[in-house]
């Protein structure tokens, strides 16, 4: 059985089934050839192949805002190469492929190979995952301990969509330590590779419905 009879290929084939995250049994090889075939942004955990939620149109805003920010943030620093969604992370332990909405890799890439001609990095410096309520459990609940594990990661970035809160999760200098600070308001700022990251422009032209 081919991947196009086993598995939807088409973003309209994805989108009958539902906006939520579909799961289905496969191997890392069908994996890596679903990934080049199909129209939306699958992942890879242990035997199954995770076609992802459907992303909203703020997610899409934010990451594209996010991107620019990375951008000049960090096109003074040649050692940095920028990722956007499409670049997987391999976690080897895990036997995982995640699609993190962006990353950056410090110094030169280090690749796995897993299908013929399909790589992933392994050594990432930075992880940006955007939340949503489709999303939140399992990046908070499996995703941050296993990025946790990744030597090379020095920060770990969660976006809310909803509200401006930006959490920044940074290895301390224990390497088997981490430190969180959660930024909500946007006035305020982080650093990153010693340039200023403001919440402004992460969610810039984004409007945020009252509570009240």
């Amino acid at each position: 059985m081919t991947i196009t009879e086993k598995f939807p290929i088409t973003l309209k084939e994805r989108l009958q089934l539902g906006p939520e995250e579909q799961v289905f049994e496969g191997t890392l090889e069908e994996f890596g050839a679903l990934a080049e075939a199909c129209e939306y942004p699958v992942e890879y955990e242990e035997g199954k192949i995770i076609a992802m939620s459907i992303a909203s149109d703020v997610h899409e805003r934010i990451v594209a805002n996010l991107s620019g920010v990375l951008f000049l943030v960090l096109r003074g620093h040649k050692e940095f190469i920028r990722y956007g969604s499409n670049r997987h992370i391999y976690l080897p332990e895990f036997q995982c492929a995640c699609a993190p909405d962006a990353s950056v890799v410090k110094g030169e890439p280090e690749a796995f190979e897993y299908a013929s001609g399909k790589t992933a990095n392994l050594n990432p410096w930075l992880l940006v995952e955007v939340l949503s309520e489709s999303t939140r459990d399992k990046d908070l609940g499996r995703k941050l301990p296993r990025y946790k594990k990744i030597k090379p990661l020095q920060y770990i970035l969660f976006i809310e969509q909803d509200v401006p809160l930006v959490t920044v999760h940074h290895r301390m200098e224990d390497p088997g330590r981490w430190a969180s600070i959660d930024y909500n308001r946007l006035e305020q700022s982080f650093d990153l590779a010693g340039q200023t990251v403001s919440l402004a422009d992460i969610y810039n032209n984004i409007q945020f419905v009252s509570a009240g």
